[in-house]
């Protein structure tokens, strides 16, 4: 039978390999490596600017221009994460970034399962929901951070992440190998929300294309 094909969208370098590293890693907790492949390299839209704007396919501008991007790799479903940094802040409520462009990408490929996550800030934010997993792999130093620091708080995830590796962080090279500590664990999801919600997505993403009609 062929593997179904997940494919991501992100918007920087480090992201580019991390996120597919991370969505294999937990196709193999879930028990569905055998029915799912993500390529090796996911849709780089090179900032995040370029994926929320608007809609120009001439500069490569929009989700909508990324979206089809995905569609010529034939995938069976598509997850878009990017950072929220502090635009869901400034939003008014009831117009959640993740929302507005999940119904953009929904108009371009309205037949194929789609998520938008928005990590809260930053991506790094899943990594200090994580400190105890990585610091088992010695992934992290055994530096502490205050017990009440809710990880998806500080402005700055990747200065937090600094300290606890003592070295400059480089996203390029970090972001790939703290994603292969990430845990799965309830206590990770309850302290970062928005990594819940990755997690949540990628269970509805893979039951859709499992019972998904091919067009």
């Amino acid at each position: 039978m062929r593997k179904r094909v997940i494919v991501p969208i992100v918007e920087g370098y480090g992201e580019e390999r991390a996120v597919p590293l991370l969505i294999r890693r937990w196709l193999a907790h879930r028990n569905l490596a055998a029915c799912f492949e993500v390529p090796e390299l996911a849709v780089n839209t090179k900032g995040s600017g370029r994926l929320k704007g608007q809609f120009d396919p001439i500069r490569h501008i929009g989700i909508e221009h990324y979206v089809r991007a995905a569609l010529a790799r034939q995938p069976d479903a598509i997850l878009v994460l990017l950072d929220a940094d502090d635009e869901c802040l400034s939003r008014p409520k009831g117009k959640g970034l993740g929302p507005a462009l999940l119904e953009r990408a929904r108009a371009v490929a309205p037949h194929v399962p789609l998520a938008v996550v928005v990590a809260n800030r930053e991506y790094e934010a899943w990594f200090l929901a994580s400190l105890a997993s990585l610091r088992v792999k010695n992934l992290l130093s055994q530096a502490r951070l205050p017990e009440s620091l809710a990880p998806e708080a500080p402005r700055n995830c990747k200065g937090l992440i600094e300290q606890l590796m003592g070295c400059r962080y480089e996203e390029r090279v970090h972001q790939l190998k703290l994603t292969s500590g990430l845990t799965f664990s309830p206590r990770a999801t309850f302290r970062s929300p928005s990594y819940g919600k990755l997690l949540r997505d990628l269970e509805r993403l893979t039951h859709e294309a499992r019972h998904r009609r091919p067009a």
